[in-house]
């Protein structure tokens, strides 16, 4: 089943985002699974909303790049992340 994540990065920018999206999308290419990827400033922070294949295919990607990619930036200590999952139950794109 499908899920949308909402990741709310409190303390990041979009230059963290700058830095760590090429590392876990060369050439703004979605990962496996992930069907849709939007970013944005919030208040007090950075979000990133995606919607994937299944939660599983989520939490493969953030241990297995993403995580590493905020580590190896240098950024995985300044950004305290939230994420949320639920069920997707209709997607529609044009």
């Amino acid at each position: 089943m499908a899920v949308v994540i909402v990741n709310n990065m409190q303390g990041a920018d979009q230059s963290v985002y700058d830095e760590v999206s090429p590392r876990v999308m060369p050439d703004s290419r979605l990962p496996d699974g992930c069907q849709l990827h939007i970013a944005g400033p919030t208040d007090d922070g950075w979000r990133v909303i995606t919607v994937w294949d299944s939660e599983e295919q989520f939490q493969a990607f953030r241990d297995q790049k993403l995580i590493p990619a905020l580590q190896e930036s240098g950024h995985a200590d300044r950004v305290a992340p939230s994420i949320e999952a639920r069920s997707v139950y209709k997607l529609i794109t044009s």
